[in-house]
């Protein structure tokens, strides 16, 4: 992994854990380098740290988070098939009805990792378009996340 500037670290009595990985790949990596062991942990309930969660079935689905929220909305991650388009056709409609108030902000963000981005649908409409930090904190949604846990020396 290029940038480990965007990892998140958690530090508990007996271990510390590491979050924010861009890919799944990057996280079993981190753990091989670090001694460490890959597992899945849940921003729940407004939580700002992470408890152990098996909620969002990461591991099995080689997924680096998932999004968890009412029923009435639909996800799409940055890696579903058809997600590039569907985001571009959503700005050139955003610049349409904003006049061309430059919506591609957050495409263009150098702070959002591509992976992180994400599309949120209710009742068959656009809802947002975000990233998984704006989850936790402006929707009050459940956040699953693949972390690293590396026992403290």
């Amino acid at each position: 992994m290029e940038e480990n500037t965007r990892l998140t670290k958690y530090g508990y009595d007996e271990y510390t854990v590491i979050t924010n990985f861009e890919t799944y790949e990057d996280a079993v990596n981190y753990a091989a380098e670090h001694q460490g062991e890959l597992i899945e942990v849940g921003f729940t309930n407004g939580a700002d740290s992470p408890m152990p969660n098996i909620d969002g079935n990461l591991i099995a689905e080689k997924r680096p988070f998932k999004v968890g929220l009412d029923p009435e909305y639909k996800v799409y991650y940055s890696s579903d098939e058809g997600f590039q388009e569907m985001a571009e056709n959503i700005l050139e409609e955003m610049k349409k009805k904003e006049n061309d108030v430059a919506p591609e902000d957050w495409l263009a963000d150098q702070n959002i990792a591509t992976g992180d981005r994400i599309i949120i649908e209710k009742d068959g409409e656009v809802h947002t378009v975000t990233t998984r930090e704006r989850i936790k904190y402006l929707m009050r949604g459940n956040v699953y996340e693949l972390a690293v846990k590396v026992m403290n020396s």
